[in-house]
């Protein structure tokens, strides 16, 4: 499916080298609003620059479901922010809640979203 501003980068996100995969905030891949806060959220987790690398997450990369999520994702404010504007111009259905340990994140599950095959969440 084709989405207004699906270019547009909502945030950034890290990837763990070694494990192959986005880094997680319990069930949800973590997007941050900058790249600095990523860069710091990573070496929090993860040490060394040389086991991760940042990646920009645009729209579409979202509604790919990317990082296998299963269309869950714990979003820094300002990229909330970004997403929100851009799922409400494209009839985006997703519930938002913030995370109960730390109310600057607000944890989005997309309802419109191409799951993957291996999406377990839901069962």
């Amino acid at each position: 499916m084709k989405y207004k501003d699906s270019v547009t980068i909502v945030g950034y996100s890290g990837f763990i080298l070694f494990e192959q995969c986005y880094e997680y905030n319990e069930n949800a891949c973590y997007i941050t609003d900058s790249y600095e806060s990523a860069k710091e959220f990573m070496e929090d987790n993860c040490g060394s620059s040389n086991d991760y690398r940042i990646d920009k997450i645009s729209f579409g990369d979202i509604m790919k479901d990317y990082g296998c999520s299963c269309g869950e994702y714990a979003m820094e404010s300002g990229a909330f922010s970004i997403f929100k504007e851009i799922a409400v111009r494209n009839n985006v259905r997703y519930k938002a809640e913030k995370w109960d340990i730390d109310p600057s994140l607000t944890v989005v599950e997309i309802e419109d979203i191409n799951k993957g095959p291996n999406c377990k969440h839901d069962e």
